[in-house]
């Protein structure tokens, strides 16, 4: 309780404050008396001290140093007993205590000093023992209010009849999830706010009150722990000073949401990992038929008569902590939630999924930068997503997630333009590329084995003759016409290359795999 609430009781009736009057709100856990030289050692924070000074009646500089130790400890106040061995408080304390806004108590009574502490004490009790009686009628009345299903609403009902003021519930991003002023949309940037509500709250401080520039509006916030590093928020839309009583009424009101939130994170998670689950079967195979799969794809917000576009996306850490991946996912939950381009949200692999229906490539990629910025807005990372083609059927949303894995692969971070990659096919000499270089030199060394061991003037005559005529689908007139060569000569080289290869080239499976070492021997002599 404040020191002006206890000085009211009868037992100070001869009691005034000469000194330090700012100070009386200062808050008091107990009352000690005590007469020793060194009494400044035993103090503690919300202490009020009362005390005849015997042992400072001829040290005034004594008891100035206990009137600024005690300032420092943070104790609640000083009671001088006087009349005895001070007159009354010297003029230089006095000033001190007003400079420290420190309370000095000019305090004269008959009775002794235990019986003014133990009515003190008794009143601090009963004070107490009222408050905790309140706390419990209070905490049972709002867990009621949960077990009848209309808990947060009528909890944060009976906040805004508390404090005279509209209140407004949010999640870890400062998304809103209820406000009780239903005439007016809710209209401070609490995104910003609480994105730096950390260095808005003191290690020691319940709640925090602060401006915001632009609208010069004031509001109380509250913060709402559960078991893991993530708050909601309780914001009272005007600074308040709150009793003891109505401070207790908003942590009961407090404790009680963060249960109920505990217990909405429970099902949500474990709906979170239903779906899961079932995106791990269909990428995996585990549906055999569109019918097995129906009636699971319903529940996850999926169609079995639709196609689907998958997008992969990633965050880019050095380190991530494992539960910055439930926050985030329930930050693009949201952000899908308010937006225009309909998607359906999965967490597999340590990957955020998405399943488009299908759209154009410039709403998806809005959608796509929508997300991201999201991501960097509240957790100053960056991520990247891989697109896939569309599936065929829900059967085949498989395929579009492989590629878009694959896409995903081929993000260079460093170039900021290029997060979003969209699945191209791979051209033939990139298919080349993933075989073994010994392989690729056996199949056009054995191909072209003639070709390559005849007389080397020749020889590149001969096989450059050979592919164009392969490249102009076995023409002769075009392959003259590129050569700049007559048609006959085109013709003895032809024929030249069959003699020496010892087989026809104009099979389409000859010239197939021709054409094939062709292409290997480019790609090997590039590198």
């Amino acid at each position: 309780m404040e020191l002006q609430t206890l000085l009211r009781i009868p037992i100070y009736e001869k009691a005034s404050v000469v000194a330090g009057q700012k100070g009386v709100t200062r808050k008091v856990h107990n009352v000690n008396m005590m007469d020793a030289p060194d009494i400044l050692s035993f103090l503690k924070e919300g202490e009020f001290l009362i005390t005849t000074g015997y042992h400072f009646k001829e040290h005034e500089e004594s008891l100035a140093k206990l009137v600024e130790g005690m300032a420092k400890k943070k104790c609640a106040g000083l009671a001088i007993k006087t009349k005895r061995f001070f007159e009354h408080v010297p003029a230089s304390i006095c000033q001190l205590a007003d400079e420290l806004h420190f309370p000095i108590i000019d305090f004269q009574t008959d009775e002794t000093l235990g019986a003014v502490i133990n009515e003190s004490l008794s009143f601090i009790l009963d004070k107490k023992t009222a408050e905790l009686q309140q706390a419990m009628v209070t905490h049972q009345l709002f867990s009621s209010y949960i077990l009848q299903g209309k808990g947060i609403e009528k909890i944060m009902q009976s906040i805004q009849t508390l404090c005279n003021a509209h209140v407004a519930l949010f999640d870890t991003h400062g998304h809103e999830l209820f406000y009780t002023n239903k005439r007016e949309p809710f209209s401070l940037p609490m995104e910003e706010a609480v994105a730096g509500a950390k260095q808005l709250f003191l290690r020691t401080s319940k709640y925090t009150t602060f401006s915001f520039l632009h609208t010069k509006k004031t509001v109380t916030l509250f913060p709402i722990a559960t078991h893991t590093r993530k708050y909601s928020y309780l914001l009272i839309e005007h600074q308040v000073s709150l009793s003891d009583s109505a401070l207790l009424t908003i942590e009961q009101a407090t404790n009680v949401l963060s249960f109920e939130m505990m217990r909405q994170q429970a099902l949500y998670e474990a709906e979170r990992r239903r779906k899961n689950d079932f995106f791990n079967q269909l990428v995996n195979n585990y549906y055999k038929t569109l019918e097995d799969a129906s009636f699971q794809a319903q529940m996850m917000g999926l169609s079995a008569g639709n196609s689907y576009i998958c997008a992969v996306g990633k965050i880019h850490s050095t380190f991530t902590p494992y539960s910055d991946d439930d926050m985030i996912y329930e930050l693009l939950q949201y952000e899908l939630s308010t937006g225009h381009t309909e998607a359906v949200l999965f967490f597999y692999d340590n990957l955020y999924i998405l399943l488009f229906t299908p759209h154009s490539q410039p709403m998806i990629i809005e959608c796509l930068h929508r997300l991201q910025e999201a991501v960097y807005r509240h957790y100053d990372k960056r991520m990247s997503f891989g697109v896939g083609n569309q599936s065929q059927s829900l059967l085949t949303i498989a395929d579009s997630y492989k590629e878009a894995v694959e896409a995903l692969e081929t993000i260079h971070f460093k170039d900021q333009s290029k997060l979003i990659q969209f699945y191209q096919p791979k051209q033939f000499k990139e298919l080349l590329r993933l075989l073994p270089a010994n392989d690729l030199q056996d199949y056009y060394s054995q191909t072209l084995e003639g070709l390559l061991q005849y007389d080397k003037k020749d020889r590149s005559i001969l096989l450059d003759t050979l592919e164009t005529y392969l490249n102009s689908n076995c023409q002769i007139s075009e392959t003259a016409k590129q050569l700049f060569v007559h048609r006959n000569t085109v013709i003895y080289r032809i024929e030249k290359c069959e003699e020496l290869l010892k087989r026809p080239i104009h099979t389409s499976e000859e010239t197939l795999r021709l054409r094939v070492a062709f292409q290997i021997f480019s790609l090997v002599h590039a590198n």
